[in-house]
């Protein structure tokens, strides 16, 4: 089975997203947010109508920054590679102004990952070459896709490494998912481990790891 190298949060930063092409991942990925008519492609969360934007340990001015918008990203990932879309936040007319925007510039070859799985099902239903990640963050929510798993519903996971196991892995190649990959993988040390477990994909940052994993595939 072949593997998935996606380069974790790539796409929020041009340069990066370039590098990570270069040395031959499958996807660069892209954390999107809709905010205020914008499709954004940052990790740092707003701080509602205060001018910021967070993370668990930073604090930046939101008005200085250059708010790097989905049509930058794909524009320059063309004839590059392929991006991988996390959705995020709740906003309901976000999977729509993906699509509006993804078909203006006639791009179809993109995957897509978010918790919120009625994002993917209202993407998949307008979309249906979309390549769908859903995303498992934690054993309550494998529980609660078990109804989906059974009737087949998943072809595609994204799921925390806390969730990985041989066990779980193997149970999931038997109801139907064809690709399984986690996040957080950083050292070789973690990726042979999730490789042994039966994923196939891995989201991870270090650029040199997926550029080595890329260069052992026969």
């Amino acid at each position: 089975m072949a593997r998935i190298l996606i380069a974790h949060r790539a796409g929020n930063d041009v340069e990066t997203m370039k590098r990570a092409f270069a040395i031959g991942v499958d996807f660069a990925e892209a954390d999107l947010w809709l905010f205020r008519g914008r499709l954004e492609c940052r990790h740092d969360k707003t701080a509602g109508p205060l001018p910021l934007l967070w993370e668990r340990w930073s604090l930046k001015p939101g008005w200085w920054r250059h708010r790097l918008e989905l049509s930058e990203v794909v524009r320059e990932a063309s004839g590059r590679g392929r991006l991988y879309l996390d959705l995020k936040g709740k906003d309901p007319r976000l999977p729509v102004a993906v699509l509006s925007e993804l078909l203006r510039v006639g791009v179809d070859d993109v995957a897509f990952s978010t918790p919120n799985w009625r994002y993917l099902d209202e993407i998949e239903a307008e979309f249906p070459n979309a390549i769908l990640f859903y995303t498992i963050s934690n054993a309550a929510m494998l529980e609660r896709a078990q109804p989906r798993l059974e009737r087949g519903d998943f072809k595609a996971l994204a799921i925390h490494g806390d969730v990985v196991s041989k066990e779980t892995v193997a149970g999931l190649r038997e109801k139907g998912v064809q690709d399984i990959t986690t996040w957080g993988v950083e050292t070789e040390e973690q990726a042979r481990e999730v490789f042994e477990c039966g994923v196939n994909g891995l989201t991870s940052q270090n650029l040199a790891l997926l550029e080595n994993l890329r260069k052992e595939e026969p």
